[in-house]
C-alpha cells in the first residue's frame, strides 16, 4: 500500500531546533532519516508497512485504508494504527476487519495492544486471529523487493511550508481509547512570548485577540512535545488529566507611549517597543 508523506506537517517545519525523530525510530526498513534540521525519505526502501503512521504525532504520513487491514494482502502492518485511528474507521465504514495473525511475527508491537483497546470501546471490528507464522521482515523484504521489480515506490513525498493539521480526539478521549497529556503552564516562568502558540502545530495552544490571554485545548493536542521543547523559559510540560480546555489569564499593562495593552510580563510593548525602565525614565511611571 503507498504511503503518503506531508512533511510540511513535521514539527520540524514548525521550529528549526525541534529533536522529534519517532518516524526515522520507528521504520523497520531504514527509508527515514535525520539530514540537519529535517526528516527525509528515501522512497525506493520504502515497503509501504505504515508503523510511520502511527509513530508521528502530527500526521505526516497517511494512506487511504479501506474497511480490511491486513499486511498479507499488501496493506498496512496493524503497527501503524493507534485505537484512535480505529474511530475513524469505523465512522466510515460502519464496520471493519482486521487480520491480527501477528503471534509469531518478528514485528510484533504495540499493534495488538491499540486493537484490543478498540474492541473493549466496542467499535465494530471484526478480528482474525491465530498464529499467521513469522511474516515479518520476511514479508517486507519480499514486498520491497516485488515493488522494486515493478519499479514503483511506495512512499510519495510532498515537502512545502508549515501546515498546520485539524487535530480533535474528544471521541476517542470519551471512549477511554487515550488518556491524553496537556500542556500545563507554569505561569511563575511564563514571559507571555507566546512562542508555544506560534509553534504549535495543531492549535491545540491559542492566543486571544487582545494577547492578554492563552487557551490549552487537550482535545487538540496531538502531544508532540514541541511547545515544552521550544519554551525559552521552561515553562511547560505535559501532564495527564485536569481540564480538557484550560485558560491562562496575564495581568496586563497600558503603554503611555502608543497606548496598547499588553501583558505585564513581557516587559515591553509589542507595537512600540518601548522597554519597562525606558518608560519609567520617560514619563515617571
Amino acid at each position: 500500500m503507498k504511503i503518503y508523506a506531508d512533511f510540511g506537517r513535521c514539527v520540524r517545519s514548525f521550529w528549526t531546533s525541534a529533536s522529534c525523530r519517532k518516524c526515522v525510530d520507528a521504520c523497520p526498513a531504514g527509508a527515514l532519516y535525520v539530514d540537519g534540521r529535517w526528516v527525509k525519505a528515501e522512497p525506493s526502501l520504502c515497503v509501504g508497512c505504515g508503523v510511520c503512521m502511527s509513530a508521528c504525532p502530527t500526521g505526516v504520513f497517511t494512506a487511504q485504508l479501506g474497511p480490511y487491514i491486513s499486511c498479507r494482502e499488501g496493506g498496512v502492518c496493524i503497527n501503524g494504527l493507534r485505537a484512535e485511528d480505529y474511530v475513524k474507521l469505523v465512522e466510515k465504514y460502519g464496520e471493519i476487519t482486521v487480520d491480527a495473525r501477528c503471534d509469531d511475527c518478528s514485528l510484533r508491537g504495540r499493534g495488538l495492544e491499540e486493537l484490543e483497546k478498540a474492541i473493549k470501546a466496542g467499535l465494530k471490528i471484526r478480528v482474525i486471529r491465530g498464529r499467521g507464522g513469522d511474516i515479518g521482515r520476511r514479508m517486507l523484504l519480499r514486498r520491497g523487493l516485488a515493488k522494486l521489480a515493478g519499479g514503483d515506490n511506495l512512499l510519495e513525498v510532498k515537502r512545502g511550508p508549515p501546515r498546520r493539521i485539524s487535530y480533535d480526539r474528544e471521541k476517542a478521549v470519551e471512549l477511554g481509547l487515550v488518556n491524553p497529556r496537556r500542556p500545563v503552564i507554569d505561569m511563575e516562568k511564563c514571559t507571555a512570548c507566546f512562542l508555544c502558540a506560534g509553534v504549535c502545530p495543531t492549535q491545540a495552544i491559542e492566543v486571544d485577540e487582545d494577547e492578554v490571554m492563552l487557551k490549552v485545548d487537550s482535545y487538540k493536542c496531538a502531544e508532540c512535545g514541541l511547545c515544552a521543547e521550544a519554551c525559552p523559559e521552561g515553562a511547560i510540560k505535559l501532564v495527564e488529566g485536569g481540564e480538557p480546555v484550560e485558560t491562562y489569564l496575564f495581568e496586563v499593562e497600558q503603554c503611555p507611549n502608543c497606548g496598547t495593552v499588553y501583558p505585564k510580563k513581557r516587559g515591553v510593548c509589542p507595537v512600540c517597543g518601548v522597554g519597562r525602565e525606558l518608560i519609567r525614565e520617560v514619563y515617571g511611571v
